[in-house]
C-alpha cells in the first residue's frame, strides 16, 4: 500500500482498489500506471535535459570539464572525497533536486548490521531463554524493542559516516535523481513509457529495500521481490 501511494503521489494519478487487487508483477503495475496517464503522454526525454542540466552544475560547482562527465563514469569520480557528505547535501540544494541517499562506507555498514544482529536477534534469544528457564515475566520481551531502539539511535549516531554513493554510474544516479523528482518533471512536461517504468522501479527498489537490479517486468511483488 505505501508503493502504490507513493506512486500515485508522483505521478498525480488514483488507482482503484479492484486494479490495485490485480497487481500482482512489476509488469502488472506498469501497465496500469500507464493506463491512467493517458493525456500525459510525451516523447521528451527527461533523463537527457536532467543530465546537461547536472553537467553544467558540476561543472560550475566542482570545475569538472563537462566533456569529461559522460554517463559510464561513477558518481564517485565527480564529487571530491573531502567533506563528502556536506558538499552532497549543498549541492543538491543548490541543484533544488532530491539526490539519492548516501550510504554507509562497508566496514561502517557492517558495524551497524552486526550490532542490530547481536542486540536485537540477541535480546529476543534472551528472552525466551528467561522466560522458559528461570520463569521470569514475559516484560522481558522488551530487550528486542531495546535492540530496535539502540540500533536507530546507533544508525543515526553514524549518519556523518554515509558517504557513500551506491550509484555505479553517473546514467544511473540520473535514473534515480528523476525517480526522486518525477512529479515536478511529470507537471511540466508529461512522460514516456521508458522513464514510467524506470520511476516505478525505483520507487520499488527504495520503498522495498531491494537492489534495483532486481526490480524487471516479469518479477512478482511479493513473491520474488519478498515485500508484502
Amino acid at each position: 500500500m505505501e508503493i502504490l501511494m507513493k506512486v500515485e503521489d508522483t505521478f498525480d494519478i488514483k488507482i482503484p482498489d479492484r486494479e490495485a487487487e490485480q497487481i500482482l508483477t512489476v509488469g502488472d503495475f506498469h501497465n496500469v500506471v500507464w493506463q491512467h496517464l493517458v493525456g500525459k503522454h510525451s516523447d521528451k526525454c527527461k533523463s537527457q535535459n536532467l543530465f546537461y542540466r547536472l553537467r553544467k552544475l558540476f561543472a560550475d560547482t566542482f570545475h569538472f570539464l563537462p566533456q569529461h562527465l559522460k554517463l559510464d563514469i561513477s558518481p564517485e569520480e565527480v564529487f571530491p572525497k573531502t567533506n563528502r557528505r556536506q558538499v552532497y547535501l549543498s549541492f543538491a540544494e543548490t541543484a533544488n533536486l532530491q539526490l539519492p541517499k548516501l550510504e554507509l562506507t562497508k566496514p561502517w555498514d557492517i558495524l551497524l548490521t552486526t550490532f542490530g544482529i547481536v542486540t536485537i536477534i540477541g535480546g529476543f534469544a534472551t528472552s525466551l531463554m528467561l522466560i522458559n528457564f528461570f520463569d521470569c515475566c514475559k516484560w522481558t520481551l522488551v530487550l528486542p524493542i531495546i535492540g530496535i531502539i539502540l540500533t536507530f539511535l546507533l544508525s543515526e549516531f553514524l549518519n556523518p559516516k554515509r558517504i557513500l554513493i551506491k550509484e555505479k554510474t553517473i546514467r544511473e544516479f540520473i535514473q534515480h535523481i528523476l525517480a526522486l523528482n518525477y512529479s515536478t518533471f511529470l507537471a511540466n512536461e508529461g512522460t514516456n513509457r521508458q522513464e514510467m517504468e524506470s520511476v516505478i522501479n525505483h520507487i520499488i527498489a527504495d520503498m522495498g529495500g531491494v537492489d534495483i537490479e532486481e526490480v524487471s517486468s516479469e518479477k512478482k511483488i511479493g513473491d520474488d521481490l519478498g515485500i508484502d
